[in-house]
């Protein structure tokens, strides 16, 4: 499929913020126009296998195993109900395949290289076309009308004990830290809470991360997980090695490795993520003549450690401060977000809504290096996209 556009995008980071739902992509050709036939392509698979709206592993194949869906399609007219069939045909190794039924008709506008996402949760399914939509300026209110969640007044289970207890820390005034730095926030909160500083993979609190920071604005990186790269796949073999060959000297004389590496544009350091999506990996390679590649992390992987770390997420905002006894933190906000869109990671990894942060140096006389780990990161503003939002809470 063909890179999104610049008209595009908007419209896109729009539908993967809508409730808990699930957003695959296809680009029309005209032999999917002429023979109503569109093949089910990877992101569709997945996206449909995650909410549980169609299962193409477990159908057999045949018209007689052919399956429908009552999906609603965007018009210039509004919201038009209409078909969706799912089955794998007896010829070509049954590859998945779908039909969106009075496709033409109803969108007698769509052309050859449109970009059409199905969206769906699980249950309610939607069909946009993006191109067009961005073409003619449409909203996509209707749609998102679809996909309205609960209006998130109140908390319970361990959601709403942890907000009570975040609440209570607010009322009593700013927290007070000796530490310095980006973890300065996460410790004088966790250890307000009791949790002990641990470097588990595991969530924080009885399966809620806690994720604190000085601010949720937009231009504000938030770390969703750390993760090493397959060493053994990865021509580089160790973090010493990467800093010794694509490291700077910094002017204490000392090799040092701190950079953000992204999917969009080569960094000062040449490097840059691809994915490869035949061998299932995410590339950091070194963008000159020869396309050198660093390092291999296998996708699966990425998308377990997400889904591991981010089930359920308090990001917690909180106000520095200075107080008579030291510096302080007061919590201001709560964005309460679950279910990370794991079929859309390879994207966003891709258009640089998530990005590697490399933070290495190495000791003086060759004793080896100190690192804080390869870093998965995002923007604040990222992540009502990347996770299901479901409220947020101010104190």
């Amino acid at each position: 499929m063909r890179e999104f556009k610049t008209s595009e995008k908007p419209l896109i980071s729009k539908l993967l913020s809508m409730g808990n739902t699930e957003v695959g992509f296809f680009e029309v050709t005209e032999t999917q126009l002429k023979k109503s036939i569109i093949d089910a392509n990877e992101t569709i698979r997945k996206t449909f296998a995650i909410t549980g709206f169609h299962d193409f592993n477990g159908q057999l194949q045949g018209q007689d195993n052919l399956q429908k869906r009552e999906v609603f399609l965007l018009t210039s007219k509004g919201l038009e109900s209409t078909e969706l069939s799912m089955y794998r045909p007896n010829t070509k190794d049954g590859d998945p395949r779908i039909w969106i039924y009075r496709l033409s008709q109803l969108l007698p506008t769509v052309l050859s290289g449109d970009v059409v996402a199905v969206i769906q949760d699980g249950d309610i399914g939607a069909v946009v076309n993006i191109t067009d939509s961005a073409r003619n300026r449409n909203s996509l209110e209707e749609v998102e009308k679809l996909f309205l969640t609960n209006n998130f007044d109140s908390l319970s289970g361990v959601a709403g004990e942890l907000f009570e207890r975040l609440e209570k820390l607010a009322l009593k005034g700013p927290l007070i830290t000796c530490r310095r730095g980006d973890t300065a926030v996460g410790y004088a909160i966790e250890s307000a809470l009791g949790i002990e500083a641990n470097s588990k993979k595991t969530p924080d609190y009885k399966g809620i991360e806690i994720k604190s920071g000085r601010s949720l604005q937009s231009n504000k990186n938030k770390t969703l997980f750390a993760q090493v790269p397959d060493w053994g796949r990865s021509p580089i073999g160790s973090y010493t090695e990467l800093i010794e060959k694509y490291g700077y000297l910094s002017e204490t004389g000392l090799q040092r490795l701190y950079c953000s590496v992204d999917g969009v544009r080569p960094n000062t350091q040449g490097l840059q993520l691809n994915i490869n999506y035949f061998d299932g990996v995410l590339e950091e390679r070194c963008v000159n003549e020869q396309q050198e590649l660093a390092l291999v992390w296998d996708l699966e992987v990425l998308r377990g450690r997400l889904a591991e770390k981010h089930a359920e997420t308090f990001w917690v905002e909180a106000e520095e401060v200075q107080t008579g006894v030291g510096k302080g933190f007061i919590l201001t906000q709560v964005l309460h977000t679950s279910t990370p869109r794991l079929s859309a990671l390879s994207r966003f990894l891709s258009d640089g809504t998530v990005f590697v942060d490399h933070a290495g140096k190495l000791k003086p006389s060759g004793a080896g290096n100190r690192n804080h780990g390869m870093l998965f990161r995002t923007k604040a503003e990222h992540l009502p996209k990347m996770f299901k939002v479901e409220g947020s809470y101010s104190f």
